[in-house]
């Protein structure tokens, strides 16, 4: 049987919705049942949402551990001399919103 490609999109958009809703669920009772509990989200996509209260339509996350920039840095260190680091980089460093 062939499975188009709208079916798959559509299964993993419900299979991240589903995610999304699991963890702003797990970190809302966390912030409720232990108030001083710090959560911190560990993500890619630069979602200006992750620490925003979950009353405002957030994730409510304290705070955001940006691996897209930690990545970065590790392939710039592993595969550039530094005299051949290029502008690039301060995009890579400032195209996604921080908590």
């Amino acid at each position: 049987a062939t499975i188009s490609l709208v079916a798959i999109r559509c299964t993993l958009v419900s299979l991240l919705r589903g995610s999304i809703i699991y963890l702003v669920g797990a970190n809302y009772f966390l912030l409720k049942k232990y108030p001083n509990v710090i959560t911190i989200a560990e993500e890619v996509s630069g979602n200006p949402g992750v620490c925003s209260p979950v009353e405002e339509g957030g994730q409510g996350f304290d705070y955001r551990l940006a691996m897209a920039i930690h990545d970065m840095w590790i392939k710039l260190l592993k595969h550039e001399k530094n005299e051949d680091w290029e502008a690039k980089i301060v995009h890579t460093l400032e195209n996604r919103r921080f908590c």
